[in-house]
């Protein structure tokens, strides 16, 4: 787990000092976002529709992604983690904890997406197409950011499971500038997700050489060699691979809609499968993470599972309704480009007459 790669150092401003770093999670973010746009770029092209139009819209998707899902963990974590912050706006805006909902970012980053295509006059089935497997590809490089993070971790797993991963006290950054002998840099305040879980759960107690004497946690930046020591060989108990099984499912759906957009009978198909896929295999994986409380036997669901089957009734409906719709979403960019051209050399030639007259 790497939650930040890289570490600068502070930057100071009077009493106060800022951590420069690179944290893993934003990392895997802004690698995803190229990688998607790329990618939808790629196969824009050989569907014969504009690279630069899907570049709009990829970044509209990244900004309405990011905003959509921080709002809704917002609200689904206000009264745990905002509402008695010093600074709510300050907490509400620092990302780098990972906290984001996937559906939250999806649903906003939809809406912006089709608004945009409607308002340039650009077939959005088609487009919604084009994007989907992208959509899958930058969950992928998400659920790895996830990962380096520790956060949306899966519940314990037997001590012998071959499969099972431990989290560490506290994570080391991967390159550190700043010179200092502590490993650990100075913006390291709490444990990782997981292991704070577990701890707060009393399932897992931390040495005692690591407390001060109050019984509090020493910060990481305070530790002594021989305390570096003894965090570096605390660990979680072992936990269910919930974040690698989420990179593995996102990456077999991309693939399954890269393969079903040959096999289409009408545009907007490969959307719809999309809405229908991922929902099932979300609810699925929600039952092994331990980060949103869930009994499935006492009919107790979280709000991601909840999420996965409205948007999977509303991929069945979109299937249905486009039955109903013509099998092409319009012409291409190269048809729509000669037809304004044709158009202007008409309106071009109606002007001369009109003139003559």
């Amino acid at each position: 787990m790497l939650q930040t790669i890289v570490y600068f150092g502070t930057l100071e401003f009077g009493s106060s000092s800022i951590p420069l770093r690179i944290p893993g999670y934003g990392l895997m973010l802004v690698l995803g976002f190229v990688a998607s746009i790329c990618l939808a770029q790629w196969r824009a092209r050989r569907a014969g529709e504009s690279g630069e139009a899907i570049a709009q819209c990829g970044i509209l998707t990244l900004i309405g992604g990011i905003v959509g899902s921080r709002i809704a963990y917002v609200i689904q974590h206000w009264q745990s983690q905002f509402a008695g912050a010093p600074s709510k706006l300050a907490a509400m805006l620092n990302l780098a904890s990972g906290g984001l909902i996937y559906y939250g970012g999806v649903l906003l980053a939809i809406v912006v997406v089709v608004v945009y295509l409607r308002s340039k006059q650009l077939p959005i089935r088609r487009y919604l197409d084009l994007l989907a497997v992208s959509l899958m590809v930058g969950l992928a490089f998400g659920r790895g950011g996830c990962l380096l993070n520790g956060c949306c971790f899966g519940g314990k797993s037997g001590a012998d499971w071959p499969l099972g991963m431990r989290f560490p006290m506290y994570s080391a950054p991967l390159i550190k500038f700043d010179g200092l002998e502590n490993p650990f840099s100075v913006g390291t305040d709490a444990p990782s997700p997981a292991y704070a879980h577990q701890l707060d759960l009393g399932e897992i107690q931390p040495d005692r050489r690591l407390l001060d004497e109050a019984g509090f946690l020493i910060p990481p930046r305070d530790f002594t060699a021989e305390q570096v020591a003894v965090a570096r060989a605390s660990w979680s108990h072992p936990l269910q691979p919930a974040q690698v099984l989420g990179i593995v499912n996102a990456l077999l759906i991309g693939a399954i809609l890269a393969g079903f957009h040959r096999l289409r009978t009408r545009e907007g198909q490969v959307f719809a499968l999309m809405l229908v896929l991922y929902p099932v295999t979300r609810f699925v994986l929600e039952t092994i993470r331990d980060s949103n409380p869930h009994d499935m036997s006492a009919g107790v669901l979280t709000h991601n599972q909840y999420t996965s089957m409205i948007m999977f009734l509303a991929g069945a409906a979109m299937l249905l309704l486009l039955r109903k719709l013509p099998a092409s979403a319009g012409p291409t960019w190269p048809q729509r480009l000669a037809l304004q051209s044709q158009t202007k050399v008409t309106l071009k030639n109606r002007s001369s007459r009109n003139k003559k007259r």
